[in-house]
Formats: C-alpha cells, structure tokens, sequence
C-alpha cells in the first residue's frame, strides 16, 4: 500500500509540474505578445518623434523673411537624419544608464518616399502654406471689398473682344478699298496714305509712249498729276538717245526692272480681286492690260541690253507703242474737297519711339537697372511653356501696323477666389513693387510684382511691360466711353474724311474712324497710366466728363503736355483703385500657379544673395512618407522549457510602420 501511495505521489508531482510548465508557458507567451504590441507602438511613436524631430530642421531663413516652412533635402540624406534621431530613442541607454531594458527594438530598415517639394503640383505645398498663414491675419471684409471691385472689370474682356471684333470687320470691308488704293500707287504712282497725295518713283504709268500730259497716262486728277509728272519718262526721245549712242541707257533698264516689279505686284493684287474690280470702279480688262505691258518690258529690256549698232529705233517704237499707259482710270473723286488732312497717327508714333517707359515716368534715370541672368527658370522646370504676351509689341504693331490685340491685357481679370486673394495678400507683404518698397533685405529685383507679372530677365523690360499692358487695358476702357459718345464719333468722322475722304470709299473712312477713336483712347491711356504711377485719382471706369484729352491734342501730345496734366489731377484715396490692384488683376489672369513658380524665383535669388548662396527652393521639401522596420528581442521565448514546448527558437520578432509627416496635415 505504501509503495501505490508512493507512486501515486510521484504522479501528482509530475503532473503538477507539467502544469506549472504549461501556466509559466502561456504566461510567458501572453507577456510577450503582450510585450510585442507594446514595442510596435513604441517603434511607430519613435518613427514619429524622429521625423516630427527631423521637420524642426526648416529653412531658417526661408521661415524669417517669407514665413514659409520648409526642410531642404540637401547634404545628408533624410534617411539617416531620421536614423539618427531614432537611435537615441531605442537606445536610451546612451544618454542614461538603464538596468532593464523591455523594448530592446532595433531599427532594420527605414526609407523615405513620396516627397512633396515645392513647386510639386502646382506649387501645391507652396499655395496652402500660403493659405494658411494669411487666412489668421486677413480682415474679416477684406475679400469681399476686393471682390467688389474687382467685378467692375468683368465687362473688361467682352469690351476688349467687341472693340478688336468691330475693327476687324471694318477692316475687312475696307480691305478691298486698300487694294485698290495699293493699285493707284502702283500705277498711277500716287500714294495717298497718312491724309497727304505724294508722288512715287517707280511705277506702271511712269512709261509715256505719247505726249507728256495727263491724259496720255490715263490720270484726270490735276494734284495727282502734279505728284507724279516729275518722275514721268518720254520714251520715245529717250529711245532715240540711246540708239544715236547717247542717252543713260543703265539708268532706263534700272527704271524698266523696277516697274517690272510694280507690274508683278499689281498683277497679284487683280487676281486676289477677281471680278471684284468691276465694283471697285476697274477697268475689268486692267488685268490684261497689265500682262501685255510686263511682255512690252520684258521684249524691251532684252533689245537694249543689245549693243548701240544692233538697236533699230523702229523696231522699239512699234513695241513701246503696245505699252499702255491711258487703258486704267482710277476715280479720284472729292480729293480737293476732303483730302490732305494730316493723320494724328504720324505723331503718335514718334511720341512712343523711345517707349511708353520714357514717356509715362516722370524721371527715368532714376529707375532700377537690376537685372538677373536666368528668369522664370522654375516655370520652364515644372511647364511646358507657352511664350509670355508681349505688351510692348502690341502697342507698336497697332501704331504701325493699325493691327489690334487688347484682350491678352484683360483677359480673365474677373475671376477670383479666396485662396488668390490670399495669394495676392502675401505678395503685398513680402514683395516690393515699383512704386513701394516692403522689407530691409537685399534683392535681385527691385521690381519683383511686375517680375511676378511677367517673368522678364530685368526690373527694366519688366516695368515696361506692365506700363504697356496697362495702357491697353485702359485704352479699352476709354475707347468704350469714347464709342458711346455721338459728339467724339463725329470729330473722329470729320478726322477721318480729312485723311481719307478723298477716296471716296465709306468703308474705308469708317475704319479710319475707328482707329482714331482707339488712338485716343489709348492716348487718353497713356496720360491714365502716368497719373497712376504717380499715385493720382483715376476712376477705374471713367465717365465721358473725366476724359482730359480733347481730339486736337492728339497732334501736339508729347511727355509734357501728359506730366502737365497729371499736375491737376488729386491724389488718389484709400478707396480707389491704385497701380498695386492693376497688378493684381494682372496676376489674377496669369493664373496662381505661375505666380507662384516666380514666386519661388524671387524667394530663391534673395535667401541666395543675403543668407545661403547654394540654396535651391525646388529641393525643399514639405511632406514625406517613413517606411520604418523594427525587430524586437524576445524575453520570455528564450526560455529552455518554453521553447522545447514549442519546438522553436525564437530569438527575435519584427514588425514594419509608415507614416507620413509634414509641416500642415493634408
């Protein structure tokens, strides 16, 4: 009974024991899975607190004087920064001495992925940093005043479209009278343009085959006549000069090539024309006409390059004979009563030959001439750029060419959102302009709102870009009131029949009408835009009593007469509309995205030039992704008895976290 006793002691131990074995098993297990959730939050907060810590790195500079926060991933690596920071975590034992360490993690892997940089998507980052800081310091009532004013120019864009539109089908409908006024000068030798009837050099009629007189060539106008008889050659007594050995045969194969060529030209012109001639007053048989008599020139050229004793002057005769010269009348009817007056447009182009910039400013010398050697380098990096408007081009082809192009200045300058208006809030704060200077630091530009309006490569051509859009835009505003005016209609008919009445076509005195009722809008634009750059009144929609430019003035305008009137205009109040919101309409039709690309140029030349000569705001960085893998060494697994119940070494587990930071949440 004793040893049963015994034996069954023995078997109650040993069972006990295993139970013990199995409890401290599972209690072991239980800490350490316990313990391993525990070390995966640890090692995702550690990944946060190292990359939260890696974001306290911000440009210094970029943060002081444009308040933008930004870390440049320049120099060392990201990756090991993060490293870095992670380490005196997991390893506190290296600051201070701990016994005991349950977490025991390791850093195995790290990578850091999905940089967002400044100028990414848009210049995304850059727009809601932006957003973000000016949205605690604007006004309440701020945008909705701006706004208001802001919708007085949405009729701008339309206005601009109708004004080029109703040029252009004037023009159209004059475009058969100024062919036919290319083909009087081509033949009858008479130009009549700029309101004065002068006389040319070369043309078709210049051959007389009969009689010196008037009626010879087909001409029955006495002043045109007189313009051209002195460039009249006989042919026949110079024909028979150069047969008898005399006579400047050089000088009449040189006349005989030139005429060729007025030939050729007025030929080209009649078969554009087609059987339109006959309702333009034209012989319907000038074409054949003109054929015959390139044959005449040609047949002739080709007999007098012969030698003296070769020349028969019969055989000359008998072909100068075929030359026409009295088959085309042109009808000069009305040039005595309405012809001759002098086109204010002569003085207009000499006014703007050295530049609306010299014109408009009251003292040019004292302009900045800074200048940077690589513009709007960040919008050809992240665009496909399409080519900037040129202003000053627009203003010189319609001086010289009558060619019209005002909607590019007033293109969507209605539309606005509150993230532009933040936008534009910003710039007033850290960019100077012509006019204001914001800020101690030095720049590369002077005049960084026009650079940001038109990314030209000096505050020179930058400026005088703006004054040039400017001046449109305005013009198309003053030519809206001027239109609607039946009293500045009619001093503009009067103008035009005294220019070109005397052709006695309408359409083309109706164009001419039109053009110089927008040369003095834009004349009127010119003395606007001086006024504004002094910081004078000036309604941004005028009525017909704020015109100051009378019509006459038009033909002695020059920088004086706009500076002695600017002199009697006030000084433009808190609530008017200044040169600094014409430049935020400007910027609002560029777009917040090019803005901001310039933006960049600018805040990049200037952290060069005063704090960090490498400095590059494209490799700033404002968010980013952290891959982190950890591994953990086990504690209670490595237990003899807990591993052989589970048939497996473990020494170490892992476990992988991502997370992204960044100096604004998403």
């Amino acid at each position: 009974m004793e040893r049963s006793n015994t034996n069954r002691g023995a078997g109650i131990s040993v069972f006990l024991s295993l139970i013990l074995v199995v409890i401290l098993a599972l209690l072991g297990t239980m800490v350490e899975v316990g313990r391993g959730k525990v070390c995966q939050v640890h090692g995702r907060r550690t990944l946060r607190s190292a990359a939260d810590s890696l974001l306290t790195e911000y440009s210094l500079p970029l943060f002081q004087e444009y308040h933008l926060f930004f870390l440049e991933d320049v120099g060392k690596p990201l990756e090991k920064s993060i490293a870095e920071y992670v380490a005196d975590t997991l390893e506190p034992g290296s600051i201070f001495p701990v016994r005991t360490d349950l977490f025991d993690l390791a850093l195995t892997d790290l990578a850091v992925e999905g940089k967002t940089y400044a100028g990414d998507q848009d210049c995304k980052a850059l727009k809601r940093q932006i957003a973000s800081y000016m949205k605690r310091i604007i006004a309440a009532d701020a945008f909705r005043k701006f706004k208001e004013g802001v919708s007085l120019t949405e009729s701008l864009g339309s206005s601009a479209a109708g004004l080029e539109q109703k040029a252009e089908e004037e023009k159209q409908a004059a475009e058969l009278d100024t062919k036919v006024l290319a083909l009087m000068e081509l033949i009858d030798g008479v130009s009549i343009s700029e309101g004065r009837v002068q006389g040319k050099k070369h043309f078709v009629k210049m051959f007389c085959t009969d009689e010196k007189r008037a009626e010879s060539l087909g001409i029955t106008e006495a002043s045109v006549w007189e313009a051209v008889q002195e460039h009249v050659v006989e042919v026949n007594p110079e024909m028979k000069a150069i047969v008898s050995g005399g006579g400047d045969r050089d000088g009449i194969l040189k006349k005989i090539t030139e005429v060729q060529k007025k030939t050729t030209e007025a030929i080209g012109l009649l078969k554009e024309l087609g059987k339109r001639t006959g309702t333009l007053g034209i012989s319907p048989k000038a074409l054949n006409i003109l054929t015959s008599n390139q044959r005449v020139l040609k047949d002739a050229k080709m007999l007098l390059q012969k030698p003296v004793a070769e020349l028969d002057m019969d055989s000359l005769r008998r072909l100068w004979n075929a030359y026409d010269t009295s088959g085309i009348v042109f009808d000069y009817t009305g040039i005595h009563e309405k012809g001759g007056g002098e086109s204010p447009f002569e003085n207009f182009r000499q006014m703007i030959s050295g530049g609306l910039t010299e014109l408009v400013i009251k003292d040019a010398s004292k302009l900045s001439k800074k200048k940077s050697a690589s513009p709007d380098q960040y919008r050809r990096l992240y665009d496909s750029q399409e080519k900037s408007r040129d202003y000053t081009k627009a203003v010189k082809e319609f001086a010289n060419e009558e060619s019209l192009d005002f909607q590019g200045a007033v293109k969507d300058i209605s539309q606005i959102a509150l993230s532009d208006f933040m936008l534009l809030k910003y710039m007033e704060k850290y960019f100077s302009t012509a006019i204001h200077s914001v800020g101690d630091m030095k720049k590369r530009l002077d005049y960084e709102w026009e650079y940001l309006v038109c990314g030209r490569g000096s505050d020179k051509e930058n400026l005088e870009q703006v004054i040039n859009r400017l001046v449109l835009m305005r013009t198309v505003v003053n030519t809206g009131i001027l239109l609607a005016s039946a009293s500045r209609r009619e001093t503009a008919y009067a103008a035009a029949l005294a220019v070109v009445g005397f052709t006695g076509l309408e359409p083309l005195v109706r164009f001419t009408q039109t053009l110089f009722i927008i040369l003095w809008g834009m004349s009127e634009a010119l003395l606007d835009t001086a006024a504004i750059l002094q910081g004078k009144q000036i309604p941004l929609i005028k009525a017909e009593k704020d015109l100051m430019v009378k019509f006459t003035d038009l033909f002695v305008m020059g920088k004086g007469y706009i500076m002695n009137q600017v002199k009697k205009l006030p000084h433009a109040g808190s609530n008017d509309f200044t040169y600094g919101h014409y430049l935020m309409l400007f910027l609002l039709g560029n777009g917040g995205t090019v803005t901001c690309q310039r933006m960049m140029d600018l805040m990049e030349w200037n952290i060069r030039d005063n704090y960090v000569k490498g400095f590059s705001l494209g490799k700033c960085v404002e968010s980013f992704r952290v891959r982190g893998s950890f591994s953990m060494k086990t504690k209670f697994f490595q237990l003899p008895y807990i591993q052989k119940i589970l048939n497996r070494k473990l020494e170490r587990s892992g476990a992988g976290t991502e997370i992204t930071v960044g100096y604004l949440p998403e």
